[in-house]
């Protein structure tokens, strides 16, 4: 399309110089110059135009790809352990081209590994481009002003996202399954479910359950 357009006005202006130049047969060698350099000018601004144009139309494509539900990945994998027919291939490939999640050192990812506290902490926000105060103190207890990821964890902390247990984080510690989901529900601010749904292996006693029925009924959890 840019191709095209630039065409498009190239010839525009060819033709004007054309019809100046026809209008003004007998006109002055250095005005005849000087009018090659002003189009020269103009034509190289209006790529730049195109080039602008161009780069917001393919970022509101992206907008309307990511609002419609439809994810950007890259086809190639992005880590040597995470192949295409991996069942969570499509997701890893999307978030790590969002810069939410990365690999280790060595280049792999490593999907079976449990995801730490603080590890969730960076991701959500990243996704959620989160962050508190610079004067903000994390109440936790447990975690040092000198932790790899204390503005992560203290960006959780201050939203309410991440709230701990007995005044600590754990941010070493792994996240639970019905952890993650009222991670979820506080981080996105997901309604409430329009059904209960049920499992086999927790009531509605368990500790979470509320939590983990709306992001069942959001269907970013199945029941099994």
């Amino acid at each position: 399309m840019k191709s095209k357009n630039a065409g498009f006005l190239l010839s525009v202006m060819l033709f004007i110089v054309i019809v100046a130049g026809c209008s003004q047969a007998s006109a002055d060698p250095s005005e005849e110059a000087a009018s090659a350099e002003w189009t020269e000018e103009k034509l190289g601004e209006t790529e730049e135009d195109l080039d602008a144009v161009s780069e917001r139309v393919d970022d509101l494509a992206q907008d309307i790809r990511v609002l419609s539900g439809v994810p950007e990945f890259s086809e190639e994998p992005v880590f040597p352990d995470v192949n295409d027919d991996y069942f969570a291939f499509e997701e890893i490939q999307f978030l790590s081209g969002q810069r939410i999640i990365s690999g280790f050192p060595d280049g792999h990812f490593r999907p079976g590994e449990t995801i730490t506290r603080s590890q969730t902490a960076k991701m959500l926000r990243a996704a959620l481009d989160l962050d508190a105060p610079e004067d903000y103190q994390i109440k936790a207890t447990d975690v040092s002003d000198n932790h790899h990821a204390y503005r992560s964890l203290a960006a959780l902390e201050y939203h309410g996202i991440m709230t701990g247990n007995d005044g600590r984080l754990m941010p070493s510690a792994g996240l639970k399954r019905s952890q993650m989901a009222a991670l979820l529900v506080r981080a996105y601010e997901l309604p409430e479910a329009d059904k209960q749904h049920t499992f086999t292996d927790i009531d509605e006693d368990y500790p979470n359950f509320e939590e983990i029925n709306i992001i069942a009924d959001q269907g970013i959890t199945t029941e099994t």
